[in-house]
């Protein structure tokens, strides 16, 4: 009797021990929570040990630089000529604080002002416009996105335009794939 205790405990032990060593990979940063609070406690890059059931991993992100593509967007310019634009974003966490406990859903939130943000600067531009102020309206892209999203602990690196088409008809913007979609959601 005394020998099955003794290994269940040694099991227990064993399994909180293994469960309390961490590993953060490089280009990465893990938050942590201690009781489900968090303490300004950050794991960096390497091996790290844990409190077993004290301190938790709340929020792991990569600080390294990603792309969100988005849907082609139906826009209208100032002059009231319908366009299909497609757009390519790249971005990074710079504050994983910020990130985590600042917004509800970070690429939910960025996919919601990107797409505003597009939708206002083409309804300043007329179609000749378009034409030859790509590299001014990825700029002003950018810069106005920098600062709608510095509270979030995101910076957008390049915004581009990567093409258009004019169009006559005016339809919903649809998302090409429906798990991209529910990926944003979450």
């Amino acid at each position: 009797m005394y020998q099955y205790f003794l290994m269940v405990l040694f099991a227990i032990t064993g399994v909180s021990l293994a469960s309390s060593v961490k590993i953060v990979r490089q280009g990465d940063e893990a938050l942590v929570e201690i009781f489900g609070k968090y303490d300004r406690k950050k794991l960096e890059p390497g091996l790290t040990f844990l409190i077993p059931f004290v301190e938790t991993v709340a929020y792991k992100q990569t600080l390294r630089e990603q792309m969100l593509k988005l849907p082609p967007q139906q826009c209208a310019t100032r002059d009231r000529v319908f366009v299909t634009l497609d757009f390519i974003v790249y971005w990074r966490v710079i504050d994983l604080e910020k990130a985590s406990y600042k917004v509800q859903n970070l690429k939910e939130a960025m996919f919601n002002m990107l797409i505003l943000s597009i939708r206002t600067q083409i309804a300043q531009l007329s179609v000749e416009e378009l034409h030859t102020v790509r590299h001014q309206l990825n700029n002003t892209l950018v810069e106005e996105l920098d600062t709608t999203t510095d509270p979030w602990g995101v910076k957008f690196t390049r915004v581009e335009l990567r093409d258009f088409t004019i169009g006559t008809k005016a339809t919903k913007p649809e998302y090409s794939d429906k798990k991209e979609a529910q990926k944003l959601r979450y």
